[in-house]
């Protein structure tokens, strides 16, 4: 079950990210909207639109702080960080890293011709691991540490465990442990302070200086045409790999070069496959990339986006691939991609990877697992005689969309307003469901009407009115959450006892979606006519939840311990008016009194001497207060 995980790339779409937070937290999107926690945080291009969290529940889309200060042309890394606890085994975790040269999109999905590279590590005491994937892992934490310092981050540090401020410090105290000896370098690579090319012939040179006999390259996209002397419009990129390679002893002088493209879209290449092949200096070939047919089935055609080098020797007796390495990543064949680090005006954010594989093979007669054509697209014919090659459309870079508000979050009060948890963040106006402003107190604004899951906010920025939707957090903690339905007792313990979790999905559950501005058919528990309960009937019922609430909280870890009280009150704020409540309190007794005995409790939190015994019984008052049993005599006083 995924904890938490942190995804940076150029753009992503709700198809794409809504099926990745359903395979990670192992919840469909109705029942992540009903628990209101963040379990990713994505950071984009601030030239991509905001994906709200009522359109991807648990995700939290994190906006840059401030545009001039942006140190990329192209935020362009694909990368994901992902940490998963063991629900079976206390203290075992997993982390997973994951390259990617596609988008986080559907289109990536159903129609690109991309690569993406997978590490997993397991993290427990017992386990002997790979030093050069700790390497790995410690190195996307660096990343996602330097992005995150450039993006706003204030919904992630919430007080409230909902916001995934504890989920991530889990997470990053698991890779902490990867910090140790042995060390290894890192097949991580990204264009903070050095390009890709520079990093790749750096890490050509440590493994050794082998000149290889074959270069395969391919990107999704190529840079634009370059006038050279006599006013031939020709490439130069390509050429400026294959020296900087043959430079440094990694690729032999008559080596084989092969380029791969989209035929339908490949900038200045389609122009010059002639000058390329024909070259004095080292010719290059031009080939259409392919679609595997091991992958995507014969026939299947697909575009192509991935950006990749491959170079090996190839034995004439076997056909192995000796000496291979490959990179593979987000940085295409440009300027800005692969030949520059990462500036405001000429460099990309840039991720990829340096690998060294070994066991592939040139031949198809070999394992299809091991044979290079079913690991990069290099099937394709060549197109050194095909003169319909399509530059394809031009493309600039479009204008920031999202970009950080002066409040990042409102919090609901039970009396109808939206307090801002900073009160200096300046000028800020809440629009209401018509656009009106609302009117502001001294801590925030009124509402009219049921809580809200976002509200939209506008400023001025220099002389710009700016406008964004902002998460509203109620009073549990939820974040952009749908209402909360009444339940009873029984489903308030199977909330309880699917934790960590979520409870499965019920039949009817997420139909009737609310949307952002609940309206009176979705404010949460209606009072129930209560059906004829006996005393007696009521003391069992809550006694048995009081026994399983004590079972389970017992066996609680203490690094869970704030989310299970957030998941205790929630869960019994819901149940409320519950027939077996209401009992209780025409028999004026607090039936949560036996809660507070040490047995009932775990060991770090059974009295108020720990804060984590502070927090629960300041959690069970909270509960009495609702269930109105706080003045009660306690149940087992009761003669």
């Amino acid at each position: 079950m995924g904890e938490f995980g942190w995804i940076c790339g150029f753009s992503a779409d709700a198809g794409f990210i809504n099926q990745a937070a359903e395979r990670f937290t192992t919840y469909a999107a109705a029942q992540r909207a009903a628990a209101g926690q963040i379990r990713l945080a994505l950071m984009l291009d601030p030239s991509q639109p905001v994906l709200l969290p009522t359109v991807v529940p648990g995700v939290a889309h994190l906006p840059l702080q401030d545009l001039s200060r942006k140190p990329f042309r192209l935020l362009h890394a694909k990368v994901a960080l992902l940490g998963f606890r063991d629900a079976a085994t206390a203290g075992r975790h997993h982390l997973r890293l994951v390259v990617s040269t596609g988008n986080w999109t559907r289109q990536t999905l159903e129609q690109s011709l991309d690569l993406a590279w997978r590490v997993d590590l397991e993290v427990a005491p017992d386990v002997a691991d790979d030093a050069v994937s700790r390497a790995d892992m410690m190195a996307a934490q660096g990343l996602f540490a330097w992005l995150l310092d450039l993006h706003d981050t204030r919904l992630l540090e919430a007080d409230t465990p909902l916001s995934g401020r504890d989920a991530a410090d889990h997470v990053d105290q698991w890779i902490a442990r990867c910090n140790r000896a042995p060390r290894a370098r890192p097949r991580l690579l990204d264009t903070r302070s050095r390009s890709l090319l520079d990093q790749i012939i750096a890490g050509l040179k440590r493994e050794g200086g082998v000149a290889r006999s074959h270069l395969c390259m391919g990107s999704g996209f190529y840079e634009a045409a370059t006038v050279r002397k006599g006013g031939t419009v020709t490439p130069v990129l390509p050429h400026k790999i294959v020296k900087r390679l043959k430079a440094s002893q990694a690729l032999s002088p008559r080596a084989r070069v092969d380029l791969y493209v989209n035929p339908q879209a490949c900038q200045a290449i389609a122009g010059a496959v002639d000058h390329l092949r024909l070259d004095a200096d080292h010719p290059i070939h031009v080939r259409a990339a392919a679609a595997p047919a091991a992958v995507f089935g014969a026939g299947h055609e697909r575009t192509l986006h991935a950006k990749f080098l491959f170079s090996s020797n190839r034995s004439t007796t076997t056909g192995a691939c000796n000496s291979a390495w490959l990179y593979l990543g987000s940085g295409n064949l440009t300027t800005a991609g692969l030949l520059n680090a990462a500036s405001q005006a000429g460099g990309n954010l840039e991720a990829g990877i340096l690998e060294f594989p070994e066991g592939l093979s040139w031949k198809k007669s070999a394992d299809p697992s091991r044979w290079i054509e079913n690991l990069l697209p290099i099937g394709g014919n060549s197109l050194d005689d095909l003169p319909s090659l399509q530059p394809g459309d031009p493309w600039a870079p479009p204008p920031p969309q999202h970009v950080a508000a002066p409040i990042a979050y409102l919090v609901w009060t039970a009396d109808g307003r939206l307090t801002r948890p900073d009160p200096t963040a300046g000028d800020v106006e809440v629009l209401d469901e018509a656009g009106t402003p609302c009117a502001i107190t001294a801590d925030g604004y009124t509402w009219s009407g049921p809580a809200p899951r976002l509200v939209r906010v506008r400023w001025v920025a220099g002389a710009e009115a700016r406008l964004a939707w902002v998460p509203v957090i109620d009073a549990h903690g939820r974040v952009a959450a749908t209402p909360l339905p009444a339940i009873d007792l029984d489903h308030a313990w199977t909330q309880l006892a699917a934790f960590p979790g979520l409870p499965d999905e019920e039949e009817g559950e997420g139909e009737g979606d609310p949307g952002i501005f609940p309206d009176d058919r979705h404010t949460g528990p209606k009072r129930r006519t209560p059906r004829n309960l006996t005393p007696g009937t009521a003391i069992r019922q809550m006694m048995m939840l009081i026994e399983q609430i004590a079972a389970q909280q017992t066996a609680v870890d203490a690094v869970d311990w704030t989310a299970w009280c957030n998941r205790l009150e929630q869960s019994l704020f819901q149940a409320r008016q519950c027939p077996a409540v209401t009992c209780f309190v025409q028999m004026q007794l607090n039936p949560l009194s036996p809660l507070r005995a040490p047995a009932f409790r775990p060991d770090f939190a059974e009295d108020a001497g720990t804060a984590a015994g502070r927090h629960y019984e300041q959690t069970l008052r909270r509960i009495e207060l609702a269930w109105e049993t706080h003045d009660y005599a306690p149940l087992e006083g009761r003669q």
